[in-house]
């Protein structure tokens, strides 16, 4: 699953869409750079795939520190 995620300076996801082709809803959140908020595409892992939108976002943070933003398990 590939998400577009909006996140904080620490990597706490704020909103997220899903950017795969099983989502009917086309959305984009959009980054409050004033806020320190940024939005990243990244790929879920296998392993927290099965769970639904909400879940990853709760269990899920945005690894910040690498050269590409990636989801990380809290």
């Amino acid at each position: 699953m590939k998400l577009l995620v909006l996140h904080d300076k620490d990597g706490r996801i704020i909103a997220a869409a899903r950017r795969d082709g099983d989502s009917p809803v086309r959305v984009r959140p959009m980054a409050d750079d004033q806020a320190g908020h940024r939005v990243a595409e990244v790929y879920v892992p296998a392993e927290y795939a099965h769970y639904d939108l909400a879940a990853v976002c709760q269990r899920m943070t945005v690894d910040v520190k690498g050269p590409f933003a990636e989801l990380k398990a809290t």
